[in-house]
């Protein structure tokens, strides 16, 4: 009997542990921004060559993708390949979301 309750003990205290650990790695970085909340933070920066553009999506010649959306005011002809910008974006779960664009002369 001694023996069933402490091994029930142990599991329990094992399983308490074991969540209050998960819960405390998931906490680690205040930062982040929860899926679909914006950030808290302020923008980034980024400036590059533009290599490609596929819809809405934008990638840089050093592997940056931004996500342009129809709420940026840019000119959608003047996002193609080899023009220069800097952009400014937030990241929205995981992705890099422009918030302003300037073409580069």
């Amino acid at each position: 009997m001694k023996r069933v309750l402490a091994v029930g003990v142990a599991a329990l205290l094992m399983a308490a542990f074991g969540t209050t650990v998960t819960n405390a790695q998931m906490k680690t970085d205040p930062a982040q921004p929860k899926m679909g909340q914006k950030s808290d933070r302020m923008g980034q920066r980024v400036e590059g060559r533009i290599k490609s553009v596929r819809g809405s999506l934008v990638t840089l010649e050093d592997g940056t993708e931004l996500s342009i959306p129809s709420t940026v005011k840019v000119a959608k002809e003047q996002l193609k390949p080899g023009t220069q910008i800097t952009a400014e974006y937030e990241d929205r779960a995981g992705q890099k979301v422009a918030k302003s664009i300037e073409i580069k002369g």
